[in-house]
C-alpha cells in the first residue's frame, strides 16, 4: 500500500478531523461514507505483513518526561466498586504512521510489573482523547507494547496468529518503528485493541459485556474484572454465573458451565495457551486475558492478551507440559473426567489442525527477514541466536506434548487452591560486592543454599554484582557455580534507588522483586527456578556511590509459575 493511499484511508476514517463533523455518531464514532467502498477496512493498512510501519510521536517534553515515570495505579473500573483515578494519565500530541500525521490524540504510558520501563514505556494511543470522532486508519485506539519481556520480538505476533488460525477471536498484530520526540525507541508491537472494532468483526455486535483480567470465576473472587464497556455501572453477573456453574456437580458440569461460556471454544483457546507456551494467560496465571458476553448468546468468549512471553521451553518440574489449571475454570475441568476429556480431544485436535512445526518456522523465518536491520544492526548474529532458541522450542514442543498425552491422562497433582503459585524450594544466600559492578562477571563472593526444583544450591563459590540497571533501579546479582558447571542466579531488584539502603526490605513485587534460574555458561541457556515469593533483602552495607561496599544476605521462596 502506497504512503498516499494510507493518508486518504486516515482522513476518510478520521471525517471529524477532515472536515465531516456531520458524520460523527451518537456514540462518538464515525460513519462509513465518504468514498470508501462498504467492504474496505480501512485499519488493515496498520497491520501489514510485509514491512515494519514508521511511528512518530511528538508531545512536549515534560509531558514525556511525566509520562514515562508514571507508575501503575489501581484500575478505572472494577466490578468491586466505583471508577478509581488511573495514575496513567493521557498527554496531547501528534502521531506520524508511514507519512500520515494524525494531531491532537492522546498518548499515556501502559504496563505493569515486568513490561514496565521508565526508558521504553508501553504506550496508548487515544485518537478521540481530544476530538470527539476522531480515528486513526478507522481505529479509536492504538496498543503499542515495548517488547520489554520478548527479547526475540516475535512472540505476540506468532502467538495472536495461532490463536486467529484455531478459529479463536484474538488480536491483530504488526511491528512498529517507534520514535518519540526524534528518540529512536526500537521496535514495539502494534496490537490491536479489544474495543469496539474488534468486538464487531469477531462477534458481529460491540454491545455486550467487555472485560479484562483481574480476578478469577470463584464465589467472591470476580470483583477484579475490570469491565470495560460501562466502567459507571457494569453488568458482572455473568462473572459470578460462571463462578456458580462451576459448583455444579460432575453429571453436571459441562451442560451447567456449556450454558454461560463457549465451552468448545475455551477448551481450545485452552488448548492454544498450552501448545503455545503462554504460561500468563488465563489457565496457567489467571492473567492477560479479555472476556466478552456476546448478546447474540449471553455466553462468555475469551481472548488472548499479554502474549509477550510464548515459545520459551520452560522447565516445570512438578507439573505436567500438557495441562495448565490454575484457573479456577480450567482446574475445575480438569479435574473432571467428562470435561477433561473435552479438553484433551481439544488439544490433540490443535496440535493435528494447527500446530505445524515447518509452517510457524517460516513465519519466524519471515519476521526474522523483517526485523533483522533494527533488532541486529550491526549483523552480529546475535537475534538470529535469540530466534533460533524459538525455533527449537517450536520444533521440540509437538512431541513432548504428545509423549505426554500418550501416556495416558496427565495427573495435575494440586487441589485447587494449591495450583497457582507452587512452591518448588527455598534460597538462601549472602553477598559482599561493591556498588557499580553489576555488569562485571568475576567479582564479589558469598554463599549459597537451598533446594530448589530438586536441584541443591549449596555452594561458597560465588560472585556478586551491584548497581543500576538499564532501566535505573538499583540491581543485585547473585551466582553460585554448582557441581554441574552450571550457576544457581539470583536477581534482585530495588526499584527506588533511594530505598537501597541499609535495613530489611521485604519482597512485594513493586519496590523489590526477585527472580531465580539456573544457567549455564556451556550453552548459554537459563532453565529452571522461577519467582521468589515471600523474600526479604537484608542490606547490612549499601549505598549507590561508585566503589561504595554493598552486602547482606537474601532468604526467599522460589515460585514456579
Amino acid at each position: 500500500m502506497t504512503m498516499r493511499r494510507l493518508e486518504i484511508l486516515v482522513c476518510v476514517a478520521m471525517l471529524a478531523a477532515c472536515g465531516g463533523d456531520d458524520a460523527v455518531n451518537d456514540d462518538g464514532g464515525v460513519d462509513g461514507g465518504g468514498g470508501l467502498d462498504a467492504g474496505v477496512d480501512p485499519s488493515e493498512a496498520l497491520f501489514p505483513r510485509d514491512r515494519i510501519i514508521e511511528v512518530q510521536i511528538t508531545l512536549a517534553a515534560a509531558d514525556w518526561d511525566t509520562l514515562r515515570v508514571q507508575e501503575p495505579g489501581p484500575p478505572e473500573a472494577t466490578c468491586a466498586g466505583p471508577p478509581g483515578v488511573d495514575a496513567y494519565t493521557y498527554f496531547p500530541a501528534t502521531i506520524t504512521i508511514d507519512g500520515a500525521t494524525v494531531a491532537s490524540v492522546g498518548v499515556r504510558k501502559k504496563g505493569n510489573l515486568g513490561s514496565l520501563s521508565t526508558t521504553r514505556p508501553g504506550l496508548k494511543v487515544k485518537a478521540n482523547e481530544y476530538v470527539s470522532g476522531q480515528r486513526i486508519a478507522g481505529l479509536k485506539q492504538l496498543t503499542l507494547n515495548n517488547n520489554k519481556q520478548d527479547e526475540t520480538l516475535v512472540s505476540q505476533c506468532l502467538g495472536y496468529g495461532l490463536f486467529r488460525q484455531a478459529g479463536l477471536p484474538a488480536p491483530r498484530c504488526a511491528f512498529a518503528h517507534v520514535t518519540v520526540n526524534g528518540a529512536d525507541l526500537g521496535v514495539y508491537t502494534h496490537v490491536e485493541s479489544i474495543r469496539d472494532q474488534f468486538l464487531t468483526r469477531h462477534f458481529g455486535d460491540d454491545g455486550g459485556n467487555l472485560f479484562e483480567s483481574g480476578g478469577d470465576f470463584v464465589p467472591g473472587g470476580t470483583g477484579g474484572f475490570q469491565p470495560k464497556n460501562d466502567e459507571d455501572m457494569p453488568d458482572c453477573s455473568a462473572l459470578d454465573a460462571v463462578a456458580t456453574a462451576l459448583q455444579a456437580p460432575p453429571a453436571e458440569l459441562a451442560s451447567r458451565v456449556g450454558a454461560v461460556v463457549e465451552l468448545d471454544a475455551f477448551m481450545r483457546f485452552w488448548a492454544m495457551e498450552v501448545v503455545t507456551g503462554h504460561w500468563d494467560g488465563y489457565a496457567n496465571n489467571r492473567n492477560n486475558y479479555f472476556v466478552y458476553q456476546s448478546p447474540a448468546t449471553n455466553k462468555l468468549s475469551f481472548i488472548p492478551w499479554g502474549a509477550d512471553a510464548l515459545f520459551e521451553a520452560r522447565v516445570r518440574s512438578t507439573r505436567p507440559q500438557a495441562v495448565y489449571a490454575c484457573g479456577a475454570l480450567a482446574w475445575k475441568l480438569y479435574d473432571t473426567p467428562s470435561t477433561r476429556a473435552l479438553y484433551l480431544a481439544a488439544l490433540r485436535d490443535v496440535l493435528d489442525t494447527v500446530w505445524d512445526a515447518d509452517t510457524i518456522v517460516a513465519e519466524i523465518d519471515r519476521m526474522q527477514a523483517l526485523l533483522r536491520p533494527l533488532a541486529d544492526p550491526g549483523n552480529t548474529g546475535a537475534y538470529a541466536v535469540l530466534l533460533d532458541g524459538v525455533r527449537q522450542d517450536v520444533r521440540a514442543r509437538e512431541a513432548l506434548l504428545r509423549a505426554e498425552l500418550d501416556a495416558g491422562d496427565p495427573a495435575w497433582p494440586y487441589a485447587a487452591d494449591e495450583s497457582c503459585l507452587v512452591s518448588i524450594g527455598t534460597i538462601d544466600a549472602s553477598f559482599a560486592t561493591t556498588w557499580g559492578t553489576l555488569d562485571t562477571f568475576d567479582t564479589g563472593s558469598g554463599s549459597m543454599s537451598g533446594v530448589v526444583g530438586g536441584v541443591d544450591t549449596m555452594t561458597s563459590t560465588v560472585l556478586a554484582g551491584a548497581g543500576l540497571d538499564a532501566e535505573g533501579k538499583a540491581a543485585l546479582q547473585v551466582l553460585g557455580r554448582l557441581p554441574d558447571g552450571r550457576y544457581a542466579v539470583l536477581f534482585l531488584g530495588v526499584s527506588d534507588p533511594a530505598s537501597f539502603r541499609p535495613g530489611s526490605l521485604p519482597v512485594d513485587l513493586r519496590n523489590v522483586f526477585a527472580l531465580m534460574t539456573f544457567y549455564d555458561p556451556a550453552t548459554d541457556t537459563a532453565s529452571g527456578g522461577g519467582l521468589v515469593l515471600p523474600g526479604t533483602l537484608t542490606l547490612g552495607q549499601a549505598a549507590t556511590t561508585a566503589g561504595a561496599p554493598v552486602s547482606g544476605s537474601f532468604t526467599g521462596t522460589v515460585i514456579e509459575l
